[in-house]
């Protein structure tokens, strides 16, 4: 689920930005809008699929995200009006949640009482391994056969994999409780939460770090085709891939040993390095390892913020929670490729784009260890 879900959308939002702009029909500022309309529209499914998940179980509503995203890729390559690419990327958001990390830590919440980040660790690593296979596969068949033809093919590898996966999510339940994870309150918008400063705290932090992972790797393609190859562009992706699925791991087990909020200000810190890295970077060996640099956080960045919400709000309702810091986190995220994507077109360079998500992501780091202290929310 996660691979299908990172490889085909997370990651594949550079492979289509090089696609759709490749011919000159479309600007790179055009396609980034449909980029930002993606995370706006992921805000409604986000908000709610936790809710779903904690009440209802997650097979139905991952089945309804693989239908959507599978009809969304093949209809951006086929689209040929720029309101249709921006209609296929609505559809995408509005069911990225449904397959990403929202329904992927709500899915497994029930089952992982100790150990949760561990345990989401693991299982994410499956995005490490989608994002490095498959937009380096897209890239080459849209490269033999064309953009529409590729795109036929992984829509339906994309539904084929996610109906699997709903099928054997039906076939289980969690062996500590045998159902689902009770709702403690009728309210499917955690509001309360709205109220504490913590919530903001985290929300704000993290959405400002996942601003700068989302800008970054939407573009990161065209950024690498300033400076290289079209191989060595879509290499970097599979490094970031493969950085990301050894960071994610030592992030994990690091989660054993030390708080989230530190854990939390180091990677969103070592992250800014990395982009700061790529955007000084003359040559494709310092290109490469700025990517491996910011790639190294890029699954620890996803998986902290179900952490923080897990250390500061526990497990009960974890589904409803984790959904209200997301619509805050998808807001940041659907800002930072278009924003990019605006810099590029003005100045024609990523430098000023990049040295402002550095800056973002450093400020992150600082706000998230501000007035922080799970214990005294959840003791």
């Amino acid at each position: 689920m996660a691979g299908i879900a990172w490889g085909s959308v997370f990651y594949g939002h550079s492979v289509y930005l090089t696609a759709l702009t490749g011919d000159g029909r479309w600007s790179i500022s055009q396609i980034s809008t449909g980029i930002m309309i993606f995370w706006i529209s992921s805000l409604p499914g986000t908000l709610f699929v936790g809710y779903l998940i904690d009440s209802k179980g997650s097979s139905w509503v991952v089945f309804i995200g693989a239908c959507c995203i599978s009809f969304s890729l093949v209809g951006i390559s086929w689209s040929q009006d720029l309101w249709l690419i921006f209609a296929c990327y609505g559809i995408m958001g509005f069911a990225y949640p449904a397959v990403g990390a929202a329904a992927i830590s709500a899915t497994l919440s029930p089952w992982f009482l100790k150990d949760f980040g561990w345990a989401l660790g693991l299982s994410l690593t499956g995005a490490s391994a989608g994002g490095a296979i498959i937009p380096p596969v897209m890239m080459y068949t849209i490269q033999k056969i064309g953009f529409p033809l590729t795109m036929i093919f992984a829509g339906g590898i994309v539904f084929f994999v996610l109906s699997t996966v709903t099928f054997i999510l039906v076939l289980t339940k969690p062996v500590t409780t045998q159902s689902v994870t009770p709702i403690k309150s009728k309210n499917p918008i955690a509001v309360d939460l709205l109220k504490q400063r913590v919530f903001w705290r985290i929300s704000i932090a993290a959405g400002m770090a996942l601003a700068g992972q989302v800008g970054f790797l939407a573009h990161q393609i065209p950024i690498a085709l300033q400076q290289t190859s079209e191989f060595a562009s879509v290499f970097s992706v599979t490094i970031v891939a493969i950085s990301a699925a050894i960071g994610r791991l030592i992030t994990a087990y690091a989660s054993r040993f030390f708080g989230v909020t530190k854990i939390a200000a180091f990677c969103y810190a070592f992250q800014g390095l990395g982009i700061l890295i790529v955007g000084c970077a003359k040559t494709t060996a310092l290109l490469w390892f700025g990517c491996s640099v910011a790639g190294f956080v890029v699954g620890a960045i996803v998986m902290l913020s179900p952490m923080l919400v897990r250390e500061a709000f526990g497990s009960s309702d974890y589904g409803k929670n984790y959904a209200a810091v997301n619509v805050i986190l998808y807001f940041f995220a659907a800002v930072s490729p278009w924003f990019l994507g605006q810099m590029f077109d003005y100045y024609q360079s990523y430098a000023l784009g990049l040295m402002t998500l550095f800056i973002v992501q450093i400020v992150a780091a600082v706000l998230v260890l501000q007035n922080f202290n799970p214990a005294k929310i959840n003791p």
